[in-house]
């Protein structure tokens, strides 16, 4: 019978009766495998081969021969070469086939896909007479009947074969051709004459004549080397054959398939005729199947596997009505049958023998598990272990073999398409490849990890299907096996349910690890073996890991071995606490990063902790079955459902049956309970306690480290959960609870409350015994917490609880408490785990004759007892961004929480104006606190009760003070002095309080903003700054009730800012209780106000015009102005013409001062500026925006204070002037300055909304009347005549007069024009006006001598310009002078106007230098910028004009119309002159 791997070929067999084949042998398999073939089929889509293996097999010897010597493969391996002379070889002998019968079924045999003939002949005359009649006598012989003759039968087509003639040519047929045939000497030379006449002879003779018949004739030709000497081979020779033999292999396959799929439709349209055999349908499809695979189409032939999987299955399972079908299977199977016998006959030999027999049977049983490893599943990839297709044909095969040899062949295409590597008895290995090609394993980067995966997967599903098909297939042998029983009986069952299970269980098990050896590949080991050092980093534990790895895949490195004799009983050393994994290891194995990205590993991870996980289930169901104590004792302690009172001793002596097996089964060991159980890894596994502990953990880790590899999460912490069960049942706590801390979260987070309660159980015991007190409160709080609120959801009892009886919550509460009162520090739990119905009231209410507010919070207690809480607050978060500001509200002293409904009264001395939310809940007990986070959405939904009680994010809180608590108020010093540091007011109104002591704090919330707080002064020195030398804090002495203290704070700004906010928090005490009281204020530092100057001066007199206008567009109201006379100077201001008087943008106030120099009648002595140039400019005023807020705020104060919300005053009071501040534009602050009265009516009433939901329901409506009522009664609000002293600014604007070196006095004095010194001057146009200049100068302004003295010369220049369409300038308007101080220098200028009206008269510019008197001046020298004098021009004709007019004096018109012009015409004019 052919085996398997032989399918993975195509044969082509060859006829060599000239030996020329073992000197092209060589030459040919370097050509091999086929490479790029491309089968176009009618009836199926282009396929395409990368590469086809062949094996060349000489004609007359049997192709399932295993002698090297007769075949040779695509990989050039072959048996000796046979002599070229040896007679046998020789033409004529040895070319005949022997005809063979071929086999009915179809498919069965494996044929030859190609013949080949190969000729070595030298000349023409030698073919004819040797070789001609043998060549055709080899076709007649070899090919089948429709390819000889006309007649087509195509049944013959099965075993389609092609033939081609191979003619080859050595370097001497070219010698002996030139000396024996008449051809050509060019052709001699070359050896080509004689060749070529002979493969044209073939091909007449043998090709057909048509145009399409097939060239079956191909020419080889191997020259020798110049240089070396050795054999070279033609190029265009060889492709041309290789070409030839990849066509016709194709050819004849096509023709096979086609045959195949016509006969496979014939016979499944026979289905429901009566004799129809499946095994015969089976094994003709596939047929089909192997010559897919043999031809490298694996998907093909994986397809044809699967649908006759399919089809058996719908026999097996009845689907198909026919039930004869059945009957073609064996009841069972004969070698699961055989072990079973072997099982029974061991059980009865152990039962008459000692321990000590029993021991050696035990062995011996082991040797013949090892012998017959493949009934156990061992080999269950190998598809050859068993003559499978000579059983179907005999209709002697069994369901199980069927399936077995189906799910093999199915397994080795996906492998073969994986391009894996799998175990086999012959060599240790097959590749997807042949298994008989010499080729290294491939590597991981090569192979399909997904198909590997599908592998595992296809496995466990098959595994699971086996299982019942080996228990069904037993219990129908049980029949010949049992003796004195009748067959089926309930009793004859019981008896051998025990061996059959042992049965599956090593077959299974044994099957697990084949597939873990066949899919195992280097990239999974390189990334299990750092996550297998993590979990138990043990050279023991790393011997076990080798065991799941199988083979090494590393075949090139040499094996170590050792003489001295394995021991296989020797009981494993029990592992050491400390060999276990440390608290953070187990975190370490879940975040190792994975070594590699191919694709496919975590799905192969996955597929293979599965089975690892199956044959741990094996090892506990066949322990779970062994009478060994020890084996019961460790398995019962992995269980979670079982307490430690379970496991109780067991003597082997004792003759009670305590484990429900008949009295003195206790003598029986475990060898002779498991007689089914074959394998030497299992039965070490299960031969003691300790073996069998090691092997359950051992495949616990890799499973866990396989599901982390895999990404299953979810499979990782269950198998966890099983490795801490385990430690804890041994006394080792310490790994234990490093297990049990990995899955507390786990299961937390998936609300598994019934296995989770008894793992935190079995958690807390654990860290009690290790000393771990603050874990332990934390866990045991946990238990307390889900044991409380899970009652009433679970009202039947769990298995722990009714094993075990509930939990005792009432001591777990008890301990944690009391242990928590001894820690470092606390423990926090989360607050709704203990504590439903939370609800806290959002209105405050303020204490009675003190500061501060209260609110109330109302808990509900679950817990099973009443707790004691010392301390119970709630942390309240401002949602303002400039008011971010913490208030603790708390209990004043220790309340018992009792079951049920709790209300506890919280509050507070801290205040801070502002709204808050609820950020945190804390009760705390002893050193346990309970919290709750109010800004997790996810924590308000478990506050929230069925009773519907709001959660704590729905409602804000509104904090404000009191009418008669302590107050703080920030604003601007009232009094800015221009060129010194400003400073900002601390306004403290103390209230009903009498402060003894305290402390303000003042912190800068601007960048750039620094205040000066050592420099810190009180204004109104009714108080004492006690210590002011730390930044920031002020410490101040006593205040009384009812006063005001102001403190003063300079400041400095780095940048430029438009604003600043500064934090204000004073601390105050009042008999003994602490206060404080927090705002921020943000104040505009920009001045309202600007001043500009300019000066005009005169010889004795100065006149400095002040413009004073907004900064900011808003309009101001200037109370009054004054400027104080100095020694130097005297001043006149012109009185205010009414007070107040606003100004508005682009309204400036003009004011200007008349400054003489001489002794003043009134003397400015508290300015500290020189006495002798400088002089301060004092402006009162108040902005029109403070003025509105003060005039409406006092008037709504009034209104609260008459009503019954006087503590309200503030609060609304301080809404009011925000919202006014931020509603008026300017165009409404220049209508209120103008008209003066402010219409409060149009206000929107929504502004008072927010404000009002912070106040409690019961108040709500009714100070929304009083606000309404009140805005109806003061629609318009007139503004105060007199400004407020409360807003009333000063600035003080200092000012230095200039001073000028010279003053020069001009005057232009016109002769020849009309007019009076009383009368308008006027002139004629076209006249020339005489003019005279006349210049002086004086040095009154200046204090320097230099100019005019004896060593200086002064020298001044004027220049008299004007508009040329104006004034036409002659004479001298251009030049300089020198004088002394007060002589008068005059010049005469001509003036002639250039157009009639007012025009105005010329300016005059005039310029100083000095220069030394002893240097001599030229011409063509330049001014030094040193040299020139500053001054000051008083043109006394400045801004004066005169009146140009026509020069007529009287006009004479004719109006006839008889005249020269038909009309009115000038008779005579006369000038002003002629009159």
């Amino acid at each position: 019978m052919e085996q398997s791997k032989s399918s993975r070929k195509v044969t082509v067999e060859y006829t060599d009766p000239s030996g020329i084949y073992t000197v092209i042998s060589e030459d040919l398999q370097k050509r091999l495998p086929l490479r790029n073939l491309y089968w176009n089929s009618a009836t199926r889509p282009l396929r395409s081969i990368s590469s086809l293996h062949i094996e060349l097999v000489q004609a007359g010897s049997s192709t399932s021969s295993s002698d090297p010597s007769e075949r040779v493969d695509s990989v050039g391996r072959h048996g000796a070469a046979e002599n070229a002379e040896d007679k046998d070889n020789r033409p004529g002998s040895g070319v005949g086939v022997k005809k063979e019968r071929r086999h009915q079924i179809p498919g069965l045999r494996q044929t030859p896909y190609l013949k080949i003939f190969f000729l070595r002949c030298s000349d023409v005359e030698s073919y004819r007479a040797n070789y001609r009649k043998q060549i055709r006598e080899w076709i007649k012989g070899n090919t089948l009947p429709t390819q000889s003759t006309a007649s087509v039968n195509t049944q013959g087509f099965h075993d389609a074969f092609e033939w081609l003639i191979v003619h080859v040519v050595l370097p001497d047929d070219g010698r002996s051709i030139s000396r024996a045939s008449t051809t050509s000497k060019s052709e001699n030379q070359n050896g080509l004459g004689g060749s070529s006449a002979v493969v044209e002879k073939l091909r007449a003779d043998f090709n057909g004549s048509s145009k399409t018949a097939v060239d079956r004739v191909a020419l080889v030709q191997i020259t020798r080397g110049a240089q070396t000497g050795q054999n070279q081979v033609s190029s265009d020779g060889w492709e041309d054959f290789i070409a030839k033999t990849k066509s016709l292999i194709l050819s004849s396959f096509d023709l096979r398939v086609t045959q195949y799929e016509e006969d496979i439709k014939e016979r499944e349209a026979q289905r429901n005729i009566p004799g129809w055999n499946f095994n015969t349908f089976f094994v003709l499809k596939e047929g089909l199947a192997k010559g897919f695979e043999s031809i490298g189409l694996v998907e093909d032939a994986l397809n044809g596997y699967r649908e006759l999987a399919v089809g058996l299955n719908t026999i097996i399972e009845g689907r198909d009505d026919k039930e004869q079908h059945r009957e073609h299977f064996k009841h069972f199977t004969d070698d699961l049958s055989a072990t079973l016998k072997n099982a029974l006959q061991s059980e009865e030999s152990h039962n008459r023998e000692d321990r000590q027999t029993v021991t050696t049977n035990s062995v011996t049983h082991d040797r013949n598990a090892r012998e017959n490893r493949h009934i156990l599943g061992a080999n269950i990839l190998d598809a050859d272990r068993k003559p499978f297709r000579e059983m179907i044909l005999a209709n002697e095969i069994s369901v199980f073999d069927f399936q077995c040899y189906l799910f093999a062949r199915e397994a080795s295409l996906l492998l073969r398409l994986a391009n894996a590597t799998v175990p086999s008895d012959d060599d240790g290995s097959a590749s997807g490849a042949p298994s008989d090609i010499p080729s290294k394993a491939a590597s991981s980067e090569s192979q399909n990890l997904l198909l590997l995966a599908e592998v595992c997967r296809q496995a466990i599903e098959f595994f699971s299907a086996a299982g019942r098909m080996i228990r069904d297939d037993l219990r129908s042998s049980v029949h010949p096996l049992s003796k004195g029983h009748t067959s089926g009986s309930p009793t004859t069952l019981s008896i051998f349910d025990g061996p059959i299970e042992d049965i599956i269980a090593s077959w299974t098990y044994s099957a697990c690890q084949c597939i873990l050896d066949a899919t195992n590949v280097l990239s999974l080991q390189t990334q299990l073996q750092p996550l297998l050092r993590s979990l138990k980093p043990t050279e023991e534990g790393h011997a076990h890991a080798n065991n799941y790895f199988g083979r090494s895949t590393r075949e090139e490195l040499p094996r170590r071995t050792s003489s001295l004799p394995k021991s296989t009983h020797a009981s494993p050393k029990p592992l050491s606490p400390d060999e276990f994994p440390s608290i953070t290891s187990l975190d370490a194995v879940r975040l190792l990063p994975p070594v590699s990205s191919q694709t496919g590993t975590q799905e192969l991870a996955a597929q293979h902790a599965e089975l690892v996980i199956l044959k741990r289930r094996i090892i506990v169901s066949v322990g779970d079955r062994s009478t060994d104590t020890s084996i019961k004792r460790a398995i019962l302690a992995g269980r979670l459902s079982l307490s430690a009172s379970d496991l109780e001793d067991i003597s082997l002596d004792d003759t009670s049956s305590k484990l429900g097996r008949p009295e003195g089964s206790a003598k029986v060991s475990h060898e002779s309970a498991a007689n089914g159980i074959q394998g030497r890894e299992l039965n070490h596994n299960l031969r003691s306690e300790s073996s069998f502990r090691q092997a359950y953990e051992d495949l616990t880790m890799m499973a866990l480290a396989l599901n982390v590899l895999g990404g299953r999460r979810r499979s990782a912490e269950s198998l966890t959960k099983d490795l801490a069960v385990i430690r804890y049942r041994l006394h080792d706590y310490i790994s234990a609870a490093s297990y049990f801390r990995q899955l507390s979260s786990f299961y937390y987070n998936n609300d598994w409350t019934r296995l989770e309660v008894p793992m935190l159980d079995l958690y807390a015991k654990c860290l009690k015994h290790i000393n771990r007190w603050e874990d332990f409160c934390r866990i045991g709080l946990q238990i307390v917490a889900k044991t409380t609120r899970r009652q009433t959801l679970l009202p039947t009892p769990t298995e722990l609880q009714a094993q075990n009886g509930p939990l005792n919550v009432d001591h777990y509460l008890q301990e944690v408490i009391d242990i928590s009162s001894s820690l470092e520090r606390p423990v926090s739990t989360p607050l709704h785990l203990h504590f439903e119905g939370v609800h806290l009231d959002p209105y405050i209410k303020h204490l009675d004759e003190e500061d501060g507010f209260r609110m109330s919070l109302e808990v509900r207690n679950i817990m099973s007892a009443a707790v004691e809480a010392q301390g119970i607050r709630v942390k309240l978060v401002s949602i303002e961004e400039e008011q971010r500001r913490d208030i603790w509200v708390t209990n004043q002293g220790p309340d018992l929480l009792q079951i049920g409904l709790n209300v506890i009264i919280l509050q507070s001395t801290v205040m801070c104006p502002a709204w808050y939310r609820v950020e945190r809940i804390e009760i705390r007990s002893a050193n346990i606190v309970f919290t709750h986070d109010a800004t997790s959405e996810a924590s308000f939904d478990r506050l929230a009760t069925s009773d519907g009680i709001p959660q704590l994010n729905s409602k804000r809180v509104l904090v404000w003070p009191d009418e008669k608590a302590l107050e703080a108020r920030l604003s601007l010093c009232k009094t800015i002095y221009l060129g010194k540091p400003r400073s900002i007011e601390i306004l403290i109104s103390s209230g009903r309080n009498k402060v003894s002591h305290g402390k303000l704090s003042v912190r800068a919330c601007s960048a750039g903003l620094r205040l000066q707080t050592a420099e810190t002064d009180v204004v109104s020195r009714n108080c004492l700054i006690l210590q002011k030398a730390q930044a920031g804090n002020i410490e101040f002495g006593a205040l009384d009730a009812q006063s005001n203290t102001i403190f003063r704070v300079p400041y400095s700004i780095e940048s430029d800012l438009l604003k600043i906010k500064v934090r204000v928090e004073v601390s105050y005490t009042v008999e003994g209780q602490g206060y404080q009281y927090s705002c921020i204020g943000e104040l505009p530092i920009q001045l309202p106000l600007s001043v500009n100057v300019q000066d005009s001066f005169q010889e004795r007199s100065l006149f400095s015009n002040f413009k004073i206008d907004t900064a900011n567009s808003m309009p101001m109201r200037i109370g009054d102005y004054t400027m104080h006379s100095t020694q130097a100077f005297q001043v006149a201001l012109p009185p205010l013409c009414s007070a107040p008087l606003t100004i508005f943008a682009h309204q400036p106030l003009s004011l200007v001062a008349k400054i003489r120099q001489g002794r003043p009648e009134t003397v400015d002595t508290q300015t500290s500026l020189p006495p002798d140039r400088m002089l301060m400019l004092r402006i009162k005023y108040a902005c029109v925006e403070h003025e509105i807020s003060t005039a409406v705020e006092d008037a709504l104060t009034v209104a609260l204070i008459n009503s019954d919300f006087p503590d309200l005053s503030r609060l609304l009071v301080t809404v009011l002037g925000k919202s006014l501040r931020s509603s008026l534009s300017l165009q409404d602050l220049e209508t209120i300055g103008l008209l003066g009265e402010i219409q409060t009516n149009s206000f929107e009433q929504q502004l008072w909304q927010p404000v009002l939901n912070g106040l409690h329901p019961d108040r709500r409506e009714k100070v929304a009347k009083l606000l309404a009522s009140w805005q109806a009664d003061n629609s318009a609000t007139a503004l105060p005549q007199a400004i407020d002293s409360r807003n009333v600014l000063e600035l003080m604007v200092p000012f230095e007069i200039p001073e000028i070196p010279i003053v020069v006095t001009g005057r232009l004095e016109t002769f020849n024009c009309g007019g009076g010194p009383g009368e308008g001057r006027f002139a004629a146009m076209d006249h020339s006006l005489l003019a005279e200049l006349s210049l002086s100068y004086s040095r009154h302004w200046s204090k320097s001598t230099d100019v005019g003295s004896e060593k200086y010369a002064l020298n001044i220049t004027y220049e008299v310009h004007a508009s040329p369409e104006m004034w036409l300038i002659g004479g001298q308007r251009k030049g300089h002078f020198s004088a002394k101080e007060g002589e008068v220098r005059r010049f005469p200028i001509i003036l002639l106007p250039q157009k009639t009206g007012h025009l105005l008269y010329p300016l005059v510019e005039v310029h100083a230098t000095k220069t030394r008197k002893s240097h001599r001046q030229s011409k063509d020298r330049e001014v030094e910028p040193d040299d020139i004098v500053s001054c000051e021009m008083d043109y006394l004709d400045q801004g004066d004009s005169i009146l140009i007019v026509r020069d007529l004096s009287s006009s004479t018109v004719s109006l006839e119309s008889s005249g020269p012009g038909g009309g009115a015409w000038l008779v005579e004019s006369r000038s002003r002159s002629e009159r």
